[in-house]
Parts: structure tokens; C-alpha cells; sequence
């Protein structure tokens, strides 16, 4: 058994073909019942503010005197368990919600004035002070767990402006203070609340459809996307390939950035013979994607996977008889950089792709 890093992502992909999940559309959706207003949102990856502004645009019409907006409760599992913390101010690894947008990043500019920080960003960033972490060395802005804002950890020298990105700390208060924004700027008057009971009588809605599930798939496998995956994963209810019902493996995840995850090569295999079309979503060698740079030999189609120690390559290649073949390479607990590993890797599928 061993750590799959983004080859697991295969997993979560079978798992939503084989529910026939890959023609849907996420949905969505801002609902006005008397006058409390709410987001609800489907865990849709590609969700952007616009989008967001543009729900509130439709619905404002229609909208007669003072509004209450309620905030949308937090994601229970904001980060899955195994995912390493110092990899939290990562854009790779933002907090997971229902409604996640701007691909859950905030762009930052910081400026440091006669001893004073000034933070400028969109209207969903946080207005509350930044945490200070004075250390020697390279500046960085850091997201620690249970600490409630983005920690600055280093030295900004005075009169320069440094130009950030950070992740959301909770999405769905941001999502909050950007309607809020743009119902307040369109003079519509707004009290945000917190969650309330469910409210008889109908809803005026207004809804914002994503791009087919499928569309999305090929993308996050291709760019190895964690948001994308993780993100339909949850709402794909974390199934799992129906090949490894019964089996001994361990998934946390729905993306691989876990370290908790631990499966076989084996199992990897089983799920293009469980589900034939998943090849068909996998980036080429040479063409696209995480593969662009990788051999091209055989006509490969794979899954990379790559985090501190651990490297992976899983797909399907066409031997020089013709025949195609499916493999599964995982290794793991090696030190340094993962390059001459992945040589490695491409080394043997071009030996296998010569005598097959």
C-alpha cells in the first residue's frame, strides 16, 4: 500500500462516471423567500465573483424594500484530514465550501507606509487586521490553522508594495461581504444574518449553471487541479469505483494531496477495467497538461502524481505490436526532487513500450 499524491484523482473521476455524473451541470443559486436572501451553492469549481454579482444583478428588480442576507453555515471539513498545514498558503490547497469562487484566491497588494500596513483588495476580502510573525528571512504570507487571519511572516522594508495571492479563509463570508457590496452600491439596504430555519411560501431565484461536469474532469486530470477534483468529490457524495467496494485501501480524499490516502498499483489498474472511457479523459504525453513534458513514446495517456517523496504515473500506452496496456507506477519514500524519478518512470514505459 502506498500514497497515490494526485493518481487518486483517477479514483474520484471513476467514481462520478460510473454514477453517470459527467453530463450534469452545478447549479448555483440565490433565493429570496419574503426578504432573507441566501446562496446556496454546488460545490461548482469554475464559480467566479462575477458570476456571483451577476446572480445578485438578476435578482435586485425584483427586490422590494430592505433585504436580511443570510451567511451560508462553513464547510465542516474545510481542509481533509492528511492534508499537510504549511501547504495551506498554498494556492494549490485552498479551504474547501460549497461555494468556493475566484477559484478560492484573494489577490493582495500590501503596503508598508511610516510604520504602518495597508492592505488593499477586492470588496470580499477580510477587513479585520493581518497577524504579524517577525522572522529573518524571505517575506510570506502564511495561512495557519485556527489562527482567524492570513499571518505576514517576515519583513516588508518600508515605501515598497508587495503583490499577493492568498487563499480564501472562509469562502462562503466572503461570497457574504461581495453581495453585500453589491446590493448596498445598487441601494438596496442589507442586515447580514446568520442561518435561519427554512421558510414556508415560494422563492425568487436566480441560478448560474456551470459548464458539464465532463468538461471539468478533463481539466482537473489534465492540470492535476485539486480544487476541481476535491470539489466534485464532495459533491459527488465521495463515491468510490464500485471495483474497490470490499477492498483494503484507505481514501481521504478526493484530490491525492492527502498523506493519509494509501492504495496499490493494483488497485489503480482495476479502475480503467472497471471503467473503460476514464483513458479517454487522461492528457497526452507530449500534448497537455501535467504530460506536456513528459516522453510521448507509445502513445501514452496518463495521471502524474507528485508531492515530497512521492511520485506516481498511472494510464494506458500502445505497445510497439500494437496492443494497449494499462500500468500503474508509484513510488515513494525517496529524498530530493522528484525529476530523476519521473526520467525514470518514462524510462520504463518506453522499455515496455519497445517488447510489448
Amino acid at each position: 500500500m502506498l500514497v497515490p499524491a494526485s493518481t487518486l484523482k483517477l479514483a474520484t473521476a471513476t467514481g462520478i462516471l460510473q454514477q453517470g455524473g459527467q453530463t450534469q451541470q452545478l447549479v448555483t443559486r440565490l433565493q429570496m423567500v419574503g426578504q432573507r436572501v441566501r446562496l446556496v451553492g454546488d460545490y461548482d469549481p469554475e464559480l467566479t465573483s462575477g458570476d456571483i454579482e451577476n446572480l445578485a444583478l438578476e435578482l435586485i428588480p425584483r427586490i422590494k424594500g430592505p433585504i436580511q442576507l443570510e451567511v451560508t453555515p462553513p464547510d465542516p471539513e474545510p481542509y481533509p484530514p492528511g492534508w499537510s498545514w504549511d501547504d495551506l498558503s498554498s494556492s494549490f490547497a485552498p479551504p474547501l465550501s460549497a461555494l468556493v469562487f475566484d477559484h478560492g484566491l484573494v489577490p493582495l497588494k500590501l503596503n508598508a507606509q511610516g510604520g504602518q500596513l495597508q492592505v488593499k483588495g477586492p470588496p470580499w476580502a477580510p477587513s479585520t487586521g493581518m497577524n504579524l510573525l517577525p522572522r529573518l528571512g524571505e517575506f510570506e504570507m502564511l495561512v495557519i490553522p485556527g489562527w482567524d487571519n492570513w499571518v505576514m511572516a517576515g519583513q516588508l522594508t518600508a515605501g515598497t508594495e508587495e503583490a499577493v495571492t492568498v487563499p480564501m479563509l472562509r469562502p462562503e463570508l466572503a461570497a457574504a461581504r461581495l453581495l453585500t457590496e453589491v446590493f448596498k452600491r445598487n441601494g438596496v439596504p442589507v442586515e447580514v444574518i446568520g442561518p435561519g430555519p427554512g421558510q414556508g411560501g415560494a422563492a425568487i431565484e436566480a441560478s448560474h449553471r456551470s459548464r458539464a461536469v465532463q468538461q471539468m474532469l478533463v481539466q482537473g486530470l489534465a492540470e492535476s487541479d485539486n480544487l476541481v477534483m476535491e470539489c466534485l468529490y464532495r459533491r459527488f457524495r465521495r463515491s468510490l469505483p464500485r471495483a474497490w467496494a470490499g477492498q483494503t485501501l484507505r481514501v481521504v480524499d478526493g484530490c491525492g494531496l492527502s498523506r493519509y490516502n494509501l492504495v496499490s498499483t493494483g488497485q489503480l489498474v482495476q479502475l480503467f477495467q472497471s471503467e473503460p472511457t476514464l483513458v479517454d479523459y487522461l492528457p497526452k504525453a507530449g500534448v497537455d497538461g501535467t504530460m506536456k513534458r513528459r516522453a510521448a513514446e507509445g502513445q501514452v495517456r496518463a495521471k502524474t502524481g507528485t508531492m515530497s517523496g512521492v511520485s506516481g504515473l498511472v494510464g494506458e500506452f500502445t505497445g510497439v505490436s500494437g496492443k494497449r496496456y494499462r500500468f500503474a507506477l508509484l513510488l515513494n519514500g525517496f529524498v530530493g526532487p522528484a525529476a530523476p524519478f519521473k526520467r525514470a518512470e518514462d524510462e520504463l514505459v518506453g522499455l515496455l513500450v519497445k517488447n510489448l
